[in-house]
């Protein structure tokens, strides 16, 4: 049993400093207070001090009341069975945490570890202490209302079975490492069998060598004169055929003649004749120069000498102009004489030479010619058609050697596929052993990982565990309800299929839980609220004597509001905090929280 007794906090949220409440003073009291006063604070601060942290995620630096700005100070003290304990707080910037047992300090060097120590002492995680403290209406309501699948999630938190949805995933995970493992050795199974299936050996026995046909020298010897003497044959065909192509040319021609001919007719020099012409043509024009010279001065008859301006005599220039004239005819006939007489000059000189080439020509020609070939071709099909079958005898040979190693090489490899196969087979069937023997071993890990998977899935433990919690809750719910509705009403928690569902009973008949008014709902989601709270008590095994219901009495009318208060009353160890906007009661203490000036205290009625 956890006892907490007195708390005491300065600065914290809207608080101003030195206030003090304690907690097991009084059975029911009734907190009251405007809205944004500070009642839902309390909670907060009591969490702080022992946990230090809120439910709410209020950094540290917001926590100090911003009129104040002095850090803070909070201070528990509590009882765990018989020992008494005070924790203390203090903050400025950094914190300072004390924790004394029976008046001994038990601190750790850091705020950390004396934490640490705190929650060893009260024995209870901070989401647990949490719920148990801190109600509301819209938990259960939101519990009573949710989905089948959140429903489940509420139930898992509720009992803390976090750690079996953790451990599902770890083996789901797991299992699915093992199937893929499964899977990957009988792959390999699977590969070697058909390997073994594919290279199974009939028969094993090894195959001999083949000996090579017997290779004859002698035909290749008698092949390679043959082909000599074929050779030869073709070579005086070539030397006979162009001897009689010779001796057909010569036929053709007289060479005596052409002899008779060169012997008759002489080189003719040319080169006076040339000289001669060049003469000619120099005397010509000068004939002409003078013609031209005479013309002009018999077109200047009366003008006179343009050279001594003596009178020119006509009759003397006409003589001479003639006489000039004949001698430039003379010239040129001469001219045309001497020309063609070179002409036939150099033609006579060219048949000479071209004469005197083709007789050089034949007579290269006739010494050409091999006197001592016969003029008839010798016949050489005999030697062609032994060569021919002598061929084809050394081919068939051949193609029987070829035959014979292709074999021997057809052997060979056969041998070493035999000796390959036989040693991949040994190998191959040890491997197979080994995976058989593996796959057994995945298969039992599969198989129990399996069951550990199943054992933790919803369907599993966890489904056993939030059946018996729900049978549990629901008779707490119903003991509540039946107190709060005087017997009307009864909840009923329906396992189908796997669903989680919420039936109401209203004297015998079964409505669905939207359909209540909304007082009717209000008496059910407080009967839940007040089971859910003394289910987590139960279940954590730690008792704490404080609860905080925030806002419960807004939603119940005044038969509902004096049986809560009635319940609340007969409740053992534990001290109630209803938190309102302003509802009393007259039998209750009463805890007003004044906020004047942004800052807020507390006030007892």
């Amino acid at each position: 049993m956890i006892t907490l007794k007195k708390l005491q906090w300065s600065n914290c949220f809207s608080y101003g400093e030195n206030n003090e409440l304690d907690l097991n003073d009084t059975i029911v009291t009734q907190l009251i207070g405007t809205n944004g006063a500070g009642k839902s604070s309390i909670p907060l601060i009591l969490e702080e001090v022992l946990f230090n942290k809120n439910s709410k995620g209020i950094k540290k630096a917001e926590i100090p009341n911003r009129e104040v700005n002095k850090g803070y100070d909070i201070s528990l003290s509590f009882d765990v069975v018989d020992d008494e304990y005070l924790i203390e707080v203090i903050r400025r910037g950094n914190i300072k945490v004390k924790l004394y047992k029976n008046g001994d300090d038990i601190s750790s060097h850091t705020a950390t570890n004396t934490y640490k120590t705190l929650e060893e002492v009260i024995g209870i995680d901070f989401k647990t202490f949490s719920q148990i403290v801190y109600q509301n209406t819209n938990a259960s309501l939101q519990f009573l209302t949710a989905t089948d699948t959140n429903r489940k999630r509420f139930l898992i938190d509720l009992l803390q079975l976090d750690s079996y949805v953790k451990y599902f995933d770890v083996f789901k995970e797991l299992s699915r490492n093992l199937a893929g493992d499964v899977s990957h050795i009988q792959g390999k199974i699977d590969t070697i069998d058909k390997w073994l299936s594919d290279n199974y050996l009939e028969d094993t026995s090894l195959l001999s060598k083949l000996e090579l046909p017997f290779y004859s020298e002698e035909d290749e010897e008698a092949l390679r004169s043959l082909q000599i003497e074929f050779q030869n044959i073709s070579e005086i065909t070539k030397k006979i055929n162009q001897n009689n192509l010779y001796k057909s040319q010569l036929e053709s021609i007289d060479l005596g003649l052409a002899k008779e001919y060169v012997d008759n007719n002489e080189w003719q020099d040319t080169e006076r004749l040339v000289e001669e012409i060049g003469e000619i043509k120099s005397q010509g024009a000068q004939e002409v120069r003078m013609v031209k010279k005479y013309m002009d001065l018999q077109e200047l008859e009366d003008a006179g000498c343009p050279t001594c301006g003596q009178d020119i005599d006509l009759a003397f220039i006409r003589k001479e102009l003639h006489r000039h004239q004949n001698a430039r005819t003379a010239y040129s006939e001469k001219l045309e004489e001497a020309n063609d007489r070179l002409t036939d000059i150099n033609y006579d000189n060219k048949m000479l030479k071209q004469m005197e080439q083709k007789i050089n020509s034949w007579e290269e020609i006739y010494r050409s010619i091999d006197q001592t070939l016969p003029a008839e071709i010798p016949d050489s099909e005999e030697v062609q058609d032994k060569i021919i079958k002598l061929k084809e005898r050394i081919s068939n040979r051949q193609e029987r050697v070829n035959e014979v190693i292709e074999e021997n090489e057809r052997r060979e490899r056969h041998n070493t596929r035999l000796s390959i196969i036989e040693e991949q087979q040994t190998d191959f069937e040890d491997q197979h052993a080994d995976l058989v023997n593996q796959l057994a071993e995945a298969n039992d890990r599969f198989a129990n990982v399996d069951i550990l998977k199943k054992a933790f899935s919803t369907n599993g433990l966890l489904a056993y565990k939030i059946e018996n919690l729900v049978k549990d809750l629901e008779e707490l719910t119903n003991e509540y309800l039946a107190e709060l509705s005087d017997g009307r009403f009864s909840l009923e928690f329906v396992v189908l299929n796997d669903k989680l569902n919420v039936e109401i009973d209203d004297n015998g008949k079964t409505v669905d839980i939207l359909a209540l008014s909304a007082g009717e709902l209000a008496r059910v989601n407080t009967s839940t609220l007040l089971a859910i709270r003394k289910l987590m008590s139960s279940i954590s095994k730690s008792q704490i004597n404080v609860l905080f219901l925030d806002e419960v009495t807004n939603v119940l009318d005044e038969q509902g509001k004096e049986r809560l208060v009635e319940l609340l009353l007969r409740e053992e160890n534990l001290n109630t905090y209803i938190v309102s906007h302003g509802w009393t009661h007259p039998l209750l203490a009463k805890i007003e929280v004044v906020k004047e000036e942004k800052v807020s205290r507390l006030e007892l009625g």
